[in-house]
């Protein structure tokens, strides 16, 4: 195995958690895909609690992916190892690393919020950490944190390594954001780890905790969802493109989404808000999505629209596709702290075809939220005659576009 023993602070997911530090009443739960960053970021929350004197008998990490845990496998096991380390009144941390390789977990996570003062961290791999199970024992008493590969900012303060960005950028896009994904080791190495990382990811978190016995099946889905992300896709023509049955990929698609793999972006109709029934689907990583393809190099449209999404994820909006008629605006976020944003992705909105494209549905939008077309090589920003911002996306992604 390679790795890059180089760091990067996660500094937006370690300032949500001490948002919340001490606050007991409340479980901190992590989720995000395999190995994009979890158990650094409980290591580097733990390394700033100790720099507030916090002390190492105040402290209880658990990896439960770890061999030191095989012994563990239900909430008795569990209960039975803690319990004794835990003081029933004062400051106590406990760290619960991959937490749902334990059945009945959240049984002794409801129990130490009864029983004790800790504070309590959680980490998974998959979503349904916040099933109905956990919403049973814990409603109402958990943070939610979703968690993704590096952003294209913490990708360049780990990789920049004083290159322009734009060049910078071109990586990013081609091996994605994995923490241990370094170009620097050459392609066949990258290769290689990215496909580790993707056979670590599908067949640990889907094929197994799906029981999928059809694996060539599987792969064949997920190779037709990385090839569309961005697509229009139902069902139905995912079915009948993909040639596999419309409820196996109903099942498989909600597998891949519960384990953080792919994200299922809804489309709405700006006039009516009727939901349309044709979502898009994007890769949790740019990097995964092309080594499960071949790394194709005629689709950077579509890897950069992938990109964005994520990032407006990481920035806390939620996310849709709005339609206007025929036309479509690639995203609206939307954030209650800011209210309503639409975005256009284009790699060149410089080409004429582009710019009727990209810019015409923002134009149909008689409403005064902002507007905003991010693109390649748009040097500083500007502003079209109907009020619409034109941004440069590698500036935008790495918050300097003002």
């Amino acid at each position: 195995m390679y790795m890059n023993k180089k760091l990067v602070e996660r500094s937006g997911y370690l300032e949500k958690l001490e948002m919340f530090r001490d606050d007991t009443n409340f479980i901190k739960v992590i989720m995000g895909v395999r190995r994009c960053g979890k158990s650094t970021l409980l290591d580097q929350y733990i390394k700033r609690l100790k720099d507030l004197n916090v002390g190492e008998d105040e402290i209880l990490r658990m990896n439960l992916e770890s061999a030191e845990f095989d012994h563990i496998e239900d909430y008795h096991d569990l209960k039975e190892y803690i319990y004794p380390k835990v003081p029933k009144n004062g400051r106590f941390y406990i760290f619960l690393d991959e937490i749902q390789r334990v059945k009945g977990w959240e049984k002794i996570a409801n129990a130490l919020m009864v029983d004790t003062e800790a504070d309590i961290y959680i980490t998974g791999s998959n979503s349904q950490l916040l099933s109905t199970e956990l919403s049973t024992y814990l409603a109402g008493r958990y943070i939610s944190i979703r968690m993704l590969p590096l952003s294209f900012k913490e990708y360049h303060e780990l990789r920049g390594n004083k290159r322009d960005d734009n060049e910078v950028f071109e990586d990013y896009m081609k091996y994605g954001g994995f923490p241990a994904i370094d170009p620097a080791n050459g392609e066949t190495s990258v290769a290689s780890m990215l496909q580790d990382l993707y056979n670590s990811v599908v067949y640990q978190d889907v094929v197994s905790r799906g029981n999928i016995r059809n694996t060539g099946e599987l792969e064949r889905l997920v190779k037709y969802m990385m090839f569309n992300i961005g697509n229009p896709s139902s069902l139905r023509n995912i079915s009948e493109e993909s040639s596999i049955n419309r409820s196996t990929v109903e099942r498989y698609l909600n597998l891949l989404e519960e384990a953080c793999i792919i994200y299922k972006a809804n489309r709405f109709d700006l006039r009516s808000t009727a939901l349309n029934p044709t979502p898009k689907y994007y890769s949790v990583d740019t990097g995964l999505r092309n080594i499960s393809i071949g790394f194709p190099s005629a689709d950077k449209g579509r890897v950069l629209e992938n990109i964005v999404y994520l990032e407006l994820l990481r920035r806390g909006y939620s996310v849709t596709v709005g339609k206007w008629d025929s036309k479509e605006v690639d995203f609206v976020a939307e954030k209650p702290t800011v209210g309503r944003e639409y975005f256009q992705v284009c790699y060149n909105v410089y080409l004429e075809e582009t710019q009727d494209r990209e810019l015409t549905p923002l134009r149909l939008i008689q409403d005064n939220f902002p507007k905003t077309v991010l693109t390649m090589n748009a040097g500083r920003p500007s502003v079209t005659k109907d009020g619409i911002l034109i941004k440069d996306v590698v500036r935008w992604l790495l918050n300097e576009d003002e």
